[in-house]
């Protein structure tokens, strides 16, 4: 009775549209055809945090001239924050052309903010692919992610046996009722609550000697060798890859102080970092090295003194005691967002487990190799502490290349694709490069990058980098991009991440209507490409085609419900359709889920005023404004709304305030002038007038407002100079021109009297 109790419950709320699958891969309208699952992760971080698989159709069974190769793995085998560029992407192209009469296949699976208990699961569904290589290339979200010991609130996670059940349970109805209402009264898992980067872990450091480290371990260890299992079972050669991190240009991002304690080794190990530092400074580097030497003995438990010893050792060219001391610093830091030499020895250890005919390793962690092959590689393949520069892709993915290519029996690194080729092949242009550097640089501006001890430098860096590509990107043609980038979706047609670099370049150059051709391609052969959805409305929006727009912004919204731009968008072409009700609601979605979100709050004011609510608006204005400090656009909208109210003074009060926040903008300086003048405040209005003039003396619209202002105060003589020095700047200026000819027939009246 209790079993049949249960069936029972479990049919009903499957009848009820509760159950949703959680297999990795879930079938097409196409007979044969296969797509990722959008929903897979939520069972292993919730609904609001999960995040997409790459979104891809493939046949279940490829032809037999297919090279099919399945990619497994995090964010840094995904290839963020731009997968176009990734790993999987650079492997298709240098095996592309390394067998010109095959068609390659390559798979990514990878999900940024999962780990090896997804990866089993997304490992178990895709033995039904016949593939020829597996590629696993897993290891920094062992701690941090689903069930590691940082994501637990408190105490130490479930046994492995625990877990597995826990994720069994989430596959049936009733299990994804239970979750789904823990979720929402936040009493699930600690990681059910909205994603807010890495600085939702700055509070959930793990020690070294952390006793957890050695469970999750352990779980990393049965969780591979199954994933290994299931790739060698499945027919597959399967390439096991150790994780190469940031290593030199990535200080750690906490560690174990000894600045932390009172007791008389605080002081002594000051005074022997002091000299360190001194050393660093001067380029000493030997008496450097003894100094963090010193250090290191007083308080061994320190990561940053670790890294600071390891950096003078490289500088000195001690190049292999540096590696160890970075190593040492970054398996001390207690924000452990990088796979440590724990994590790397156990994936060495499946690998050799298993047969060398079927499990090769690929040991990124000592073969990747940066400009200079002789140092670890830093920021020369990096991007920050894990996700590698697409040049850094290039050679990682160059390694499993060789490994391919030598198991099918031929040479290893004869004629495979150079860099260069590899990137130009994937798209790759300086409006790419100055949009992943403007990425990585939004990210690092952020905890816990923020906190790092060479937070200031790498900024400098990345300032450099983002003006370097924007240099390039100015003195380059963007249609001649354009047109390169085309004639590559030519040649290869069916590739939609290529296509989506055309379409962000017409974006870029304004040409939505052809752009909005592309993300068609795109969401027609990636139709779980949330993002394609969503940029697809942003272009038709743009061109005009509101009700396209619509559709779009609601296609996005069904794979990802919580996607608040997207329904900051929908609101907006819902406000222009007039259907100002329903874009409330829209705009009141992206609000629960981004309560200090400005665009949607600005845009539920306008949308309220739509509904006259006049009341509700002008009171988002001013909450926007108040929890936007340096913003100017609610201003702007609350100004806009009072002036037609015929609120001069309230309105001028707004744009004063506005102006205050952007002193150099003439435009709301001009505004608030007008404002002024309706107001009957002619003194004040004067003297913005004055102000605005010099800053844009050769402005004809300004110059005709302040004539139109001198007309009001019967100012008749010099409002015809301002007309007449608005027509010199703007002869066709048609405003300037009547009110110029009204004044000179009122004088004249007035003479002949």
């Amino acid at each position: 009775m209790p079993l049949c109790l249960v069936g029972a419950i479990e049919w009903m709320l499957r009848i009820n549209g509760v159950h949703t699958s959680t297999e990795f891969w879930v079938p097409t309208t196409h007979t044969g055809e296969l797509t990722p699952n959008t929903r897979f992760a939520d069972r292993f971080v919730g609904e609001t945090l999960a995040r997409m698989p790459r979104s891809i159709r493939i046949t279940e069974r490829p032809s037999r001239e297919t090279l099919r190769v399945v990619v497994f793995g995090e964010s840094a085998a995904l290839g963020d924050p731009e997968p176009a560029f990734g790993m999987s992407r650079c492997l298709e192209a240098i095996l592309e052309h390394r067998f010109p009469g095959r068609s390659i296949e390559i798979i990514n699976t990878a999900i940024t903010a999962l780990n090896s208990y997804a990866i089993r699961e997304a490992a178990k569904g895709s033995r039904r692919l016949n593939s020829d290589f597996w590629v696993i290339y897993a290891g920094n979200n062992e701690v941090v992610g689903p069930f590691g010991p940082s994501s637990v609130v408190s105490g130490s996670p479930p046994g492995l046996s625990a877990i597995r059940m826990g994720l069994w349970v989430r596959t049936t109805a009733i299990g994804q009722w239970i979750a789904k209402r823990k979720s929402e009264s936040s009493e699930g898992f600690a990681m059910t609550q909205r994603w807010i980067g890495l600085e939702h872990f700055l509070n959930r450091q793990v020690k070294a000697e952390d006793p957890r480290l050695n469970v999750m371990r352990e779980n990393f260890r049965a969780n591979l060798h199954d994933t290994v299992n299931f790739g060698v079972g499945s027919g597959a050669k399967v390439l096991l890859g150790t994780m190469a991190v940031n290593l030199v240009d990535c200080a750690p991002f906490s560690s174990e102080s000894a600045l932390s304690t009172n007791t008389p080794l605080h002081s002594r190990w000051l005074s022997a970092a002091t000299i360190a530092r001194e050393a660093d400074e001067r380029g000493a580097w030997a008496e450097a090295i003894g100094a963090w030497t010193n250090a290191f003995s007083i308080w061994p438990k320190d990561a940053e003194t670790a890294f600071r010893l390891g950096l003078a050792r490289l500088n000195a060219d001690q190049i292999t005691a540096g590696r160890a001391d970075l190593e040492t610093a970054r398996d001390l830091d207690t924000l452990r967002f990088r796979a440590d030499s724990g994590i790397n020895q156990i994936t060495r250890s499946v690998a050799q487990s298993n047969r060398p005919d079927s499990v090769r390793l690929v040991d990124a962690d000592r073969e990747l190799k940066g400009l200079d092959p002789k140092r670890p590689p830093g920021m020369d393949l990096f991007l920050e502490h894990v996700h590698l520069r697409p040049q850094g892709n290039y050679r990682l993915a160059r390694l499993f290349a060789e490994q391919i290519v030598s198991w099918l029996g031929e040479s290893g690194s004869t004629n495979l694709l150079g860099e260069q080729a590899c990137l130009a092949r994937l798209g790759w242009t300086p409006f790419a490069e100055s949009r992943l550097w403007t990425q990585t640089r939004m990210l690092c501006e952020r905890p816990p990058f923020s906190h790092q001890s060479n937070a200031e430098l790498r900024s400098r860096f990345l300032d450099d980098r983002i003006a370097e590509a924007n240099r390039t990107a100015r003195h380059e043609n963007l249609n001649g991009y354009a047109a390169k980038v085309r004639s590559l979706v030519d040649r290869h047609p069916a590739d939609w991440n290529l296509r989506e670099q055309l379409a962000r370049l017409l974006q870029t150059a304004r040409r939505l209507p052809e752009a909005s051709v592309e993300w068609r391609q795109v969401v027609e052969k990636a139709p779980g490409h949330v993002v394609g959805w969503y940029q697809l409305g942003e272009s038709l929006a743009g061109a005009g085609d509101r009700l396209g727009a619509q559709r779009a912004y609601e296609q996005a919204l069904r794979i990802r419900p919580d996607f608040v731009e997207a329904s900051i968008g929908l609101g907006y072409v819902l406000g222009e359709l007039k259907n100002f009700s329903a874009a409330v609601l829209a705009l009141e979605r992206a609000l629960n889920l981004s309560p200090r979100n400005l665009q949607a709050r600005v845009n539920r004011g306008v949308a309220l005023i739509g509904m006259g609510r006049f009341a509700e608006a002008i009171a988002d204005f001013k909450q926007a404004a108040e929890e936007h400090p340096m913003a100017t656009t609610p201003l702007m909208r609350l100004g806009e709304f009072l002036s037609d109210q015929k609120s001069y003074n309230e309105s001028s009060t707004a744009y004063a305030e506005a102006s205050r926040r952007d002193t150099n903008n003439a435009a709301l300086r001009h505004r608030l002038a007008i404002e002024l003048s309706r107001a009957g405040r002619t003194n004040e209005s004067e003297a913005e007038f004055h102000r605005v003039i010099q800053q844009v003396p050769n402005s004809a619209v300004v110059r005709t407002d302040w004539g139109v202002a001198l007309t009001k105060q019967s100012r008749l003589r010099e409002a015809m100079a301002e007309f007449e020095e608005a027509l010199k700047l703007q002869p066709t200026n048609a405003l300037a021109r009547s009110y110029l000819q009204q004044v000179r027939t009122y004088l004249e009246k007035e003479e002949n009297r």
